[in-house]
């Protein structure tokens, strides 16, 4: 018989947004070929017994920060080892800096060293000066730009006039608007109040911690997506608000989707699989901005992520060097999340029985292509999208410790933490990525991915 298949996963169970079913998947060249029961062995090159795994389409991570100790290439390298197999970097135009030249410049880096596919997102921490910058950074194809309403002290914060303005700008040229939705005035006060030195947090708030939490409270979470809401309702622009941490800030982002505005959520596996005494436990290495909040806040996330609130799971990946004996107030933002965002999520979410196994596809897989205009090249098993896969073992129980995880950060935030279910192998295109616990993708291997193209079909 003549080869039909390059490569053939036989016995598997495969798992799309659609839904769940026993198929063989068939791949030739670099797209899928066939998804049915008991495809042809004699007719592939290679074949890959997975009985008793599931299949997912790839994980899509569009939540990454590569320019801290993990650079773009790394980055790619790290998500491999947990089933991601595309990126969707953060290209971050710091104050002085130019947009154009930011994403120009890690565009470059991601075709030379990037192992997996990648996107990428505009960054502005200075808007007056990169505001104008966005049509010609969209004919790069980039299409989606985030906005602080954060950070006001640091100077990277987005005001009204230029956040509505860029707004405008993407709504006209069918772009997106990211949101990072915090009241910076608001939170730069409380923190003056509470936690700059000598004075010393209440002592009801229960330490650093609690003190941290306290003045960045889920109400101006609340207010500033609310903010972004109404603003993107006034120009017409598809809003997508990053890291969602309190049941505060879903209210408006219900009441949007109810009255039918174009407003996506995202939500993050820190926010679904840790409570805020990890800030006390582990200091500043659990600092993230907005913070991990409670449990009641979690079990609210988890429900919004059921009942299609939040339509995506992102790591909001972002190592950086700390000092844990150092001023908790001056160390930085952020943890190591982009390994351990498919294992936690499920674990967290089908193990525990808060989200269903197709759930959890459409959240890591489906929704992230859908928005971001990948779909159906990516996000999905079917005859013609990229043979981008994982095989996923729901059997295996892993231990997350430091130093089995590849990230540079040197701790995770998961230390000692056992889940049930790890990736065993994936392939990006049809190629091997992650093999017998190897990354077998080389630097180069990913192509660059422009964005949001097929929102308009």
């Amino acid at each position: 018989m003549e080869t039909q298949f390059d490569l053939l996963l036989t016995g598997g169970t495969v798992v799309t947004g659609e839904g769940i079913h026993r198929a063989d998947v068939g791949v030739r060249g670099e797209v899928i070929a066939a998804v049915e029961p008991n495809l042809p062995r004699e007719a592939a090159r290679e074949i890959v017994d997975v009985t008793g795994k599931y299949v997912f389409p790839g994980v899509i991570d569009v939540h990454v920060h590569p320019v801290y100790l993990d650079s773009v290439g790394y980055c790619s390298r790290v998500a491999a080892y947990g089933g991601t197999t595309t990126l969707l970097h953060f290209a971050y135009a710091r104050t002085g800096d130019s947009l154009v030249q930011k994403v120009e410049e890690m565009l470059e880096d991601g075709v030379a060293h990037s192992r997996l596919d990648f996107g990428l997102h505009g960054g502005m921490f200075e808007a007056p000066k990169q505001v104008p910058e966005i049509p010609r950074v969209m004919e790069m194809g980039v299409r989606t730009f985030k906005f602080f309403l954060t950070y006001l002290k640091q100077g990277w914060y987005t005001d009204d006039y230029q956040l509505i303005k860029g707004m405008d700008i993407l709504a006209e040229r069918g772009g997106m608007a990211m949101v990072h939705c915090e009241n910076g005035g608001g939170i730069d006060y409380l923190e003056d109040k509470y936690l700059t030195p000598p004075v010393s947090p209440p002592a009801s708030w229960g330490g650093w911690g609690g003190a941290f939490n306290a003045s960045r409270p889920p109400v101006l979470e609340e207010e500033a997506a609310f903010r972004a809401i109404c603003m993107a309702e006034v120009t017409g622009c598809p809003l997508y608000i990053v890291h969602n941490t309190s049941a505060r800030v879903l209210r408006p982002i219900r009441r949007a989707q109810a009255e039918g505005l174009e407003v996506f959520a995202e939500t993050c596996p820190q926010y679904l699989t840790l409570t805020q005494e990890i800030i006390e436990e582990r200091g500043a290495l659990a600092k993230i901005g907005p913070p991990i909040r409670t449990a009641g806040d979690q079990s609210a996330l988890w429900e919004a992520l059921r009942d299609g609130t939040l339509q995506t799971v992102a790591s909001d990946h972002a190592p950086k060097l700390k000092d844990v004996h150092g001023n908790f107030i001056e160390q930085p933002f952020g943890s190591p999340q982009i390994e351990t965002l498919l294992p936690l999520t499920y674990d967290g979410g089908v193990n525990r029985g808060r989200i269903s196994v197709v759930r959890l596809v459409q959240v890591l897989c489906e929704n992230p292509a859908r928005i971001f205009g990948l779909y159906p090249k990516k996000g999905t098993i079917a005859v013609g999208s990229d043979a981008d896969l994982v095989v996923f073992d729901p059997t295996r129980e892993f231990t997350i410790r430091a130093e089995n995880q590849h990230t540079n950060a040197g701790y995770t935030l998961y230390e000692g933490r056992s889940v049930l279910g790890w990736p065993e192998m994936s392939f990006q295109r049809g190629h091997r990525v992650l093999w017998q616990g190897e990354i077998m993708a080389e630097p180069g291997q990913g192509q660059f991915l422009p964005t949001l193209e097929a929102q308009a079909e």
